[in-house]
């Protein structure tokens, strides 16, 4: 029988973290979606609901030829906006923690040496960590992004590994962010494109997920002349929120790019028989 383990403590190159967590997705499909299922998908999928609530909410707002109604409405438009993206921040915080949480007892029990009901006392600890976390990255990226595109792609690519750094390692949010920053400079460029490959994944199921959507969409405003986003049918909004639920689900794979990743830049980056991740 063909060997199903994966090992995450080893050196990489860039092609291998690729190969190796589409494996690893491929043998834990089972486990991950069982773990996933009742701890992440319910809050997915009331995610994917509040999206089409916010969009609706927004189209409702927007009238073209009464510029001094839309202009008094764009506060309470931001506010959805933002208080969304928080929202979507919590999701994807408690996605990471539930799968980093797998991925944790898997590197260090052992593939099969440990029951789902084993680690399930300690997820919420970690989502709680990964929150914290989450909401640390995302203020340094909006800096990064306020003060110029470029210093806020540096901090979200540099702070990419911060989570899995804090979860696995377990000494703050302080010196998970510095450790990240270490670790990643010792392969920036590497990182930044499993980093962009992850993305370039995740637009391409969010955007071919969207398809029937936008098809749907075109044609309901070209059969029926006058129509507005807000007229079209349920099954087209079912669609949508669809689409944001496939591509949060999907975030599972960057993630692991980046779990893969950050073993490959500890083992480079660690004295010769040392290891500073608990065995």
């Amino acid at each position: 029988m063909a060997e199903t383990r994966i090992e995450f403590r080893k050196k990489r190159e860039i092609g291998d973290v690729f190969t190796d967590s589409f494996k690893f997705l491929k043998f834990e499909i089972k486990p991950l979606t069982r773990l996933m299922g009742i701890y992440a998908f319910p809050f997915i999928i009331l995610y994917g609901v509040v999206q089409v609530y916010i969009q609706k909410n927004i189209l409702g707002n927007i009238d073209l030829s009464d510029m001094d109604n839309m202009m008094s409405n764009l506060g309470p438009m931001y506010l959805n906006i933002f208080l969304f993206s928080l929202f979507g921040l919590f999701i994807q915080a408690l996605v990471i923690a539930t799968f980093y949480t797998y991925i944790e007892a898997y590197v260090k029990k052992g593939k099969g040496n440990f029951e789902l009901s084993d680690i399930t006392p300690q997820l919420f600890n970690n989502g709680l960590l990964a929150i914290g976390a989450s909401l640390a990255f995302y203020v340094m990226v909006i800096f990064g992004l306020v003060l110029c595109i470029v210093p806020g792609i540096y901090f979200a690519n540099t702070l990419s590994p911060a989570i899995i750094i804090l979860l696995f390692e377990r000494k703050g949010i302080a010196a998970a962010l510095t450790r990240s920053a270490f670790l990643v400079n010792r392969q920036w460029w590497n990182t930044f494109l499993i980093n962009l490959v992850g993305l370039i994944i995740i637009w391409t199921v969010s955007f071919v997920f969207s398809i029937p959507g936008m098809l749907a969409g075109f044609s309901i405003s070209l059969t029926n002349q006058g129509t507005t986003p807000l007229d079209y049918p349920d099954w087209y909004w079912v669609l949508s929120g669809i689409s944001t639920i496939v591509s949060s689900v999907f975030y599972i794979i960057p993630y692991t790019f980046i779990a893969f990743q950050y073993f490959n830049l500890n083992e480079i980056t660690k004295p010769e028989g040392h290891s500073d991740i608990q065995r």
